[in-house]
């Protein structure tokens, strides 16, 4: 099965910011995959693109949420970039 990649793409909020990608995991927002576009730079493919907007304008306007679920979340983000496998398939690649 071939994937249209400009339809997931456009069907995925992206950022390469971790704390605003822990920020929107704790919001309910579904991380879709980790990517590594450069050696140690990796871009956050997270679902519904249109309440991560919204929700990354109220992050940058000091949007609050609870310090241990950001935190947990980040550590989560950075477990699953260190347990990618000897291949490079990032979080979520083998999923369909």
């Amino acid at each position: 099965m071939e994937i249209d990649i400009k339809t997931y793409m456009k069907n995925t909020f992206s950022t390469d910011d971790i704390l605003l990608a822990s920020f929107l995991l704790t919001q309910s927002i579904s991380l879709v995959e980790i990517q590594e576009n450069r050696p140690r730079h990796f871009i956050f493919l997270l679902s519904d693109p249109d309440k991560c907007n919204v929700l990354k304008r109220e992050y940058l306007n000091n949007a609050s949420a609870p310090a241990r679920e950001i935190f947990f979340q980040r550590e989560m983000l950075i477990s699953e970039i260190k347990n990618r496998d000897g291949n490079g398939e990032a979080y979520g690649s083998t999923r369909k």
